[in-house]
């Protein structure tokens, strides 16, 4: 099948090799040209603008860092409305605000071209594995018919919904992610402060109710001291911001979700905003004075 995918970065070059590796005909854009390179490598063609790769796709997939970005490639100047044909179908893999994701269905559908939010989880590792979970909302029909390719990219592929749906569960997803992390950190540094090694109380909370995908994270890096970027605070920051207004939309209150926010409103402060969510560790640290780290 012919793909465009549009931001092959750090989550979207994975995402677009394995469509490659499964036989799919993929053109690939990017502002930054460093990111085609390994897509090419991979047997990918390019083109200069979202618009001419449009053109000649019957599927297209973006993978970018904010709502703005996406609503630029989907509907900007030599964007892919301009080129894409009717009844073709886009997939957002992207993070964005249900709303954002309604509205921009709508300005598609006017021109015969189907959108579907289909935001993925699972991370880098996820990506390159072809196992990220990807939860979509829109019609049904449109993913029976993109689903074969979305499974080259991930091992859960999910209709949630209409519209917007996959949006919904992909908040509620880093709502509760980004609010694990944050109190495994808590749980991690009150451990080391008692006496315990950090190391051996990591395996305990894994092996007990505690255990969680975020826990694993702080050991991987932050027990290490790693805050080099997978997942960033920015990005982290982005997603919470749109969790919590869709609360506000909603009348639900996100007491955690809004503790999780504040803890990244001080990380960006203090200028990591391009560090690894993991930092949050990192600021517990640095609000009792002690490094929390596995043991020699």
């Amino acid at each position: 099948m012919k793909a465009a995918f549009i931001g092959v970065g750090m989550m979207g070059a994975p995402m677009c090799l394995n469509l490659l590796k499964k036989g799919h005909d993929v053109t690939a854009v990017d502002l930054n040209s460093q990111h085609l390179v390994r897509v090419k490598g991979g047997g990918a063609s390019t083109a200069p603008t979202p618009a001419e790769a449009a053109a000649h796709a019957d599927f297209i997939f973006t993978s970018l860092p904010m709502p703005a970005d996406v609503e630029r490639v989907l509907t900007g100047p030599k964007g892919v409305l301009e080129g894409a044909r009717p009844g073709t179908i886009v997939v957002d893999l992207s993070t964005n605000a249900p709303s954002a994701v309604k509205r921009l269905a709508a300005t598609l559908a006017e021109k015969q071209v189907i959108l579907l939010d289909g935001p993925v989880s699972g991370g880098v590792e996820g990506a390159e594995k072809a196992t990220l979970a990807i939860m979509c909302g829109g019609p049904q029909e449109a993913f029976k018919r993109v689903k074969p390719l979305l499974e080259c990219m991930g091992g859960n592929v999910f209709l949630v919904g209409p519209i917007g749906s996959g949006s919904v569960a992909k908040l509620c997803n880093n709502l509760t992610s980004f609010a694990n992390l944050a109190v495994a950190c808590e749980s991690m540094l009150l451990a080391s402060r008692a006496g315990l090694d950090p190391e051996v109380m990591g395996q305990v909370m894994q092996a007990s109710s505690g255990a969680s995908f975020a826990l694993k994270r702080v050991q991987r890096k932050g027990l290490r001291g790693d805050w080099k970027q997978e997942f960033t605070i920015d990005l982290s920051y982005k997603d919470l911001s749109l969790a919590l207004d869709l609360g506000r939309e909603t009348g639900t209150p996100l007491s955690m979700g809004s503790l999780t926010y504040t803890l990244l409103q001080q990380a960006r402060a203090k200028g990591w905003g391009g560090s690894d969510l993991v930092s949050v560790l990192r600021l517990l640290e640095e609000a009792v004075g002690s490094p929390v780290r596995a043991r020699p």
